[in-house]
């Protein structure tokens, strides 16, 4: 399980939903959008599935050991810390997963471009769809792990990124060390965060009977941001 892979050209739908919450609109109030605003929302979608470039690369890793101070011991002399939240949900985890998505750097060089023509609207929109698109690579990647470990009967925990309340982002650093994502077009500028923007990173246990066993990778159910505006009701 050491070896990285890489998947390039993931196929995906954006979903127009995902894009009004991002938006600000609340589920079940999309009636309640302007009918310029719903043309531009459909437009800017059609638009971005020109300009996403999807890819992903991850690689699994065994623990060797969890302290209860929250140090996390891996294959290849890797150390990680986390909080004891992580800890608790990585019970009976048998390897971790790490995994770099990106849909590369032209829906963020577009979204520029229209802010300068002052397109404000536009630009917007198409940000909003950008980071749904993104988020539907990485659902898209976790579903693939997940599907292709089923036989094996191995579970996944929930995910965590670096720079979230539960992982400091220094920590990104471990993470591209591991995976080199550069390889499917993703750095790390000199405050941890990724370049192009519109990329995730992030951690999973994997293991037998896991104490907290996960699939459904962006509910907000587990999340510590209780008052993330884009939190879903």
């Amino acid at each position: 399980m050491k070896e990285k892979k890489i998947i390039k050209k993931i196929p995906i739908k954006i979903a127009k939903e995902e894009v009004y919450r991002y938006l600000g609109y609340q589920k079940g109030l999309s009636h309640n959008i302007h009918s310029d605003i719903e043309k531009v929302i459909k437009e800017e979608i059609e638009h971005a599935y020109h300009l996403i470039e999807s890819k992903a690369i991850y690689r699994f890793l065994g623990i060797i050991s969890i302290s209860p101070d929250g140090i996390i011991f891996t294959e290849q002399d890797y150390q990680f810390s986390v909080n004891k939240k992580i800890i608790n949900l990585f019970q009976n985890a048998e390897y971790l997963l790490f995994s770099v998505v990106t849909i590369g750097p032209k829906i963020e060089q577009c979204v520029k471009e229209k802010f300068k023509q002052n397109q404000h609207l536009s630009a917007i929109v198409l940000d909003a769809v950008g980071t749904v698109a993104v988020k539907t690579v990485g659902q898209w990647l976790n579903h693939f792990v997940e599907e292709k470990n089923k036989q094996k009967d191995f579970q996944l925990s929930r995910y965590f990124e670096p720079g979230s309340d539960d992982w400091d982002i220094q920590e990104q650093k471990k993470v591209f060390t591991i995976l080199q994502p550069d390889r499917i077009g993703v750095t790390l500028n000199s405050s941890c965060m990724m370049q192009p923007a519109k990329s995730l990173s992030w951690i999973r246990g994997m293991g037998h009977n896991l104490v907290h066993s996960y699939r459904d990778e962006f509910s907000c159910e587990y999340c510590l941001l209780l008052n993330c505006s884009f939190r879903k009701k």
